[in-house]
């Protein structure tokens, strides 16, 4: 506690000894407007007064123009703004309708005409699309978008996947996307909640709290050369911004449903097998308005979520009769979830100069049928359990104007997720039973299952203006504590049916091929911190030029190792302290209207490591506190089936114990980011461009086992077999060790097209072509498990393609809403008040590894899954192209010009096309690794069917 308290002393004071420096443009939550004052000649008008004001909210700054003509407003609140300018000997001008959004940095250049028969100009403002103040690559979803596209998930996080440079498959529930490439590397995301982190600590790639797509007003994702403001991550940003309330009351009624006829049967059901209930209902309920005018407003939201997750069965009914279990065991899964969401805001102008935020979310969720990997398949219904999920969040802000020159943002929250997996009336009893690629079945083996997170925070961020220099400086710390109870569980796993059959029939107890059970203490405890500090300057040397650059450093303090440890890699977890990235962006406005613009950027980023990977350090230390009782039945006291242990059995000793550790040197990944850009205005709101991205990643972390020792014979693509007697360490079975040693690559080309809503439709269209190499299998992260080294002594066996490289990746996005102008009343009102939004995604299939059906290199700590065949290099099969897309219809009754009742249908995969995400990668070997039957290749996961549903929503 001392330790931390310290270094939150420390950050903070850095800040203030900093302040007199420091300004910032766009921030994680607000906006910016910037721009240049001139006369008809193009020369700078000094001095001129520059006001802007919020139309919906009467929130209002003004400024004076420097000497260069700049003038600039930061953190700024969403919404829409007016600016007028006034200079002496010159008419007024005033532009209405300039549209701010997160991080964005709307330039808006203002000639002014001199003194005449006009006093006054007014112009309906239009933002430059080529963004020319801006030196990174990403886009932001404005409201308009996120409320119309089609989402039949109503999981805001798949919109992750309709960004530049990012692939992956959506998710039908309320978590993250899965398979998400981010400049090569596999889910590396900083998931973000206005601004304040999100992102879960224990493994890459996850959420810390689900969120609702009613409370959603934008989403904002920066994908490669973000300045140094932004940090944690080595992939991309991804920052929901929620609704605030105006001094109009606006917001929304619906009632969304589906119905199991409305829908396809899942792609690979069994013919014989029931079609599984799909059922969907969802209601939603927001509002936000003024409390008191132009001073306090509020914005509270509320959805509930029920729907059916079926998972298909794939073990045959002639099976299960087989087996003796009940014939209904044949039907799908009926997973399904009952999730609620609230959310509370409050918006205060405290005082001219203050203006404060006050947010409440909150998420409950009862999902039934659960099952940690694949629901359906193998896995019968007995195995599932009912999981239980709670999430709470409060976060504050306040901004401070010290000046016209000098702002002060202040950003706190407290974050908390607590999840669990208890038995409920379908979980089995007994223990849990395994037939080797047959069929799972019996009791759990997930139940007793805790996680439990909860992450303070505060991030201050100070900011200061000059001639041509916006300065910022600031430090964000984030205190996480921990709590993880590992399931308890016991499980015999056969051979064969037959084998199961005499076990269950008395005839042979013993017949079970291996049993393992858990015993002792499961609770482990760990905290950790997390602490940034960066300084920035994004600079204007000319109107048209614009160099951002700056330095971040962040620290990493892991939780507390066991001093107690028998290995001296245990007794101490090392702070990685060597974490500097200094960042470099440029952007280059071309001709006087800037229609071209060309962007370059370079510089460093870090990731914060897997909390798990701790975890699991301080789990198994080689001091059995919590264990694996194994046996075979050959052993004295192997039990006979369907007994498990209550105490330690009679006969039974420690073995010699599998111990995982973190290695002494370990460091912080990082990666190396470079890009080059180009983007041109076509005209008719349309604008293209064309990026190259480079990432050099370093220190990704591998597990690897430091305790065999090679026997001198080899596998005959050259694999060392190792020895299944001797170790480097006599005294322990298996080191596995977390080691920072991993390295990749990635090439990107990505070609984007936009069209601005205009002559009633808007297009988001991304295409890229992308290659992403490394020579690390990873675990702690949500999509790889736990993959393995095939080789612990050369990891150069391992150099290939990621497992999320997708060497093609085609999103697009668009809304049309067009208007006619029938002469007839009836053929207008029919013709009008009708949408049609679309999301669609081409790829390349998923990558898999191809393992085999047995050991082949005596390396007890690496499943078969993982023993490649000879010659078979790494993620060498892909699955067939996907193609998926989604559509949805809305027709609007206007009642008043502010309300209106929409009917929609909505659907996913219109095509009803069988989009692979899993096969069966297993091949048949030999005890030399040859093959002597190739993996089937056959799918074994789908994404959803065409799933229909339609609803009524009344907004106002």
């Amino acid at each position: 506690m001392r330790k931390t308290l310290r270094l939150l002393v420390f950050l903070a004071l850095t800040a203030i000894a900093t302040i007199p420096v420091c300004y910032g443009q766009a921030s994680a939550v607000n906006g910016e407007v910037t721009g240049t004052v001139t006369d008809a000649s193009g020369a700078a008008i000094a001095g001129a007064t520059v006001q802007i004001a919020n139309s919906g909210t009467g929130f209002k700054q003004t400024t004076k123009s420097t000497d260069t003509g700049l003038y600039r407003f930061t953190l700024l609140p969403l919404g829409n703004y007016d600016l007028t300018v006034q200079a002496a000997g010159f008419a007024d001008l005033s532009r209405n309708g300039i549209a701010v959004n997160a991080g964005a940095t709307v330039t808006v250049d203002v000639p002014l005409q001199v003194a005449g028969a006009a006093t006054q100009v007014q112009v309906t403002a239009v933002a430059s699309l080529t963004d020319p103040s801006r030196t990174d690559i990403g886009s932001t979803l404005a409201n308009d978008v996120t409320h119309n596209l089609p989402l039949v998930s109503r999981n805001p996080y798949n919109f992750i996947l309709f960004q530049p440079n990012v692939s992956g498959r959506s998710n039908t529930e309320f978590g993250v996307p899965r398979k998400i490439n981010a400049n090569g590397f596999n889910g590396r995301i900083n998931y973000e909640l206005d601004g304040g982190d999100n992102t879960e600590s224990d493994r890459a790639g996850i959420r810390l709290i689900p969120i609702s797509n009613t409370y959603v007003e934008e989403i904002q994702q920066v994908s490669n050369g973000f300045a140094p403001e932004f940090g944690n991550t080595v992939g991309t940003v991804f920052n929901t911004i929620t609704k605030s309330g105006t001094n109009d009351f606006h917001g929304e009624a619906s009632y969304i449903f589906r119905r199991t006829p409305f829908s396809a049967r899942p792609k690979l059901l069994a013919s014989t097998a029931a079609t599984p209930e799909v059922n969907v209902d969802s209601y939603v309920g927001d509002a936000g308005g003024r409390l008191i005018r132009d001073k306090l407003f509020f914005f509270g939201s509320f959805e509930h979520v029920k729907r059916d997750l079926p998972g298909p069965v794939t073990v045959p009914a002639s099976t299960i009769a087989q087996l003796g279990l009940p014939a209904d065991y044949v039907n799908a899964v009926p997973f399904a979830q009952s999730v609620y969401f609230y959310m509370g805001r409050v918006d205060w102008m405290l005082s001219p100069n203050n203006r404060l935020m006050v947010r409440y979310n909150h998420h409950a969720n009862d999902s039934p049928y659960n099952y940690s990997s694949t629901i359906g398949g193998q896995n019968l219904v007995s195995r599932t359990y009912l999981f239980y999920d709670r999430s709470h969040v409060g976060a504050v802000q306040l901004i401070s104007t010290i000046s016209p020159r000098a702002i002060n943002e202040l950003r706190g929250q407290v974050a908390r997720r607590n999840q669990a997996n208890t038995s409920f009336a379908a979980t089995g009893t007994g223990p849990a039973l395994a037939i080797t690629g047959v069929a799972n079945f019996g009791g759990p083996i997930d139940v007793g299952f805790v996680y439990t997170e909860t992450v303070p925070e505060i991030d201050d961020n100070f900011t200061f203006l000059t001639n041509t220099h916006a300065f910022k400086v600031g430090f964000s710390s984030r205190w996480i504590r921990d709590e993880q109870v590992a399931s308890q569980f016991a499980q015999y796993t056969f051979p064969t049916i037959a084998a199961y059959l005499a076990a269950k029939n008395g005839t042979d107890p013993k017949s079970y091929s291996s049993f393992q059970q858990t015993f002792g203490n499961p609770i482990t405890d760990y905290n950790s911190l997390f602490a940034g500090f960066f300084a920035q300057d994004a600079w204007k040397p000319r109107r048209n030029l614009t160099v951002t650059y700056g330095l971040r450093y962040d620290v990493y303090r892991p939780p507390q190792a066991n001093s107690n440890a028998p290995f001296p890699f245990s007794q101490n977890f090392r702070t990685d302290k060597n974490n500097f990235a200094p960042r470099l962006g440029v952007a280059w406005g071309i001709g006087p209207q800037q229609k071209t613009v060309i962007r370059a950027s370079t510089g460093f980023f870090y990731d914060p490591p897997q909390t798990d990977q701790y975890r699991l350090a301080l789990l198994q230390t080689g001091l059995p506190a919590f264990f694996n009782i194994n046996a075979t039945p050959a052993q004295v006291f192997a039990p006979a089936f369907p007994a498990i242990f209550s105490a330690l059995p009679t006969g039974f000793s420690q073995p010699s114990q599998t111990i995982t550790t973190v290695s002494p040197d370990f460091a912080t990944l990082y990666s190396y980011n470079a890009n080059l850009s180009i983007t041109r205005e076509l005209g008719g709101n349309f604008v293209a461009s064309a990026s190259y991205l480079y990432t050099k990643g370093t220190h990704l972390p591998v597990y690897r086992n430091l305790n065999v020792v090679p026997s001198g014979n080899f596998l005959a693509d050259g694999r060392p077999i190792f020895s299944t007697t001797a170790r480097v360490y006599p005294g322990f079975l298996n080191i596995l060790s977390a080691e920072s040693v991993g390295n990749s690559n990635y090439n990107g080309l990505n070609l984007t097209l936009e069209k601005r809503f205009s002559r009633g439709f808007n297009l988001y269209a991304t295409y890229t072509w992308s290659h992403a190499i490394d020579d690390a299998p990873e675990q702690n992260n949500i999509d790889s498990g736990a993959a393995f080294l095939s080789d612990p002594t050369n990891r150069l066996r391992d150099r290939a393609s990621s497992l999320t490289d997708k060497r093609h990746s085609f999103n697009m996005t668009g809304v049309f809403r067009p208007e006619f102008r029938a002469t007839n009343p009836t053929a207008r009102y029919l013709l009008n008040h009708n949408q049609l939004s679309l999301t669609m995604q081409a790829a390349s299939g998923d990558l898999f590894n191809i393992g085999s059906n047995r050991q082949l290199n005596a390396d007890s700590s690496e499943p078969a899954a993982w023993q490649r065949p000879l010659f078979v290099g790494r993620n060498t099969l892909r699955a067939p192209a996907i193609f998926e897309l989604n559509a949805r219809y809305s027709r609007f009754f206007p009642i008043t010009e502010r309300y209106n009742v929409e009917f929609l249908a909505e659907t996913t995969n219109v095509t009803n096309t069988l989009n692979v995400t899993n096969l069966n990668s297993t091949a048949q070997v030999d005890t030399l690794g040859n093959i002597l039957v190739p993996a089937p290749g056959a799918a074994t996961g789908a994404r959803d069917q065409r799933l229909i549903q339609l609803g009524v929503r009344f907004n106002f």
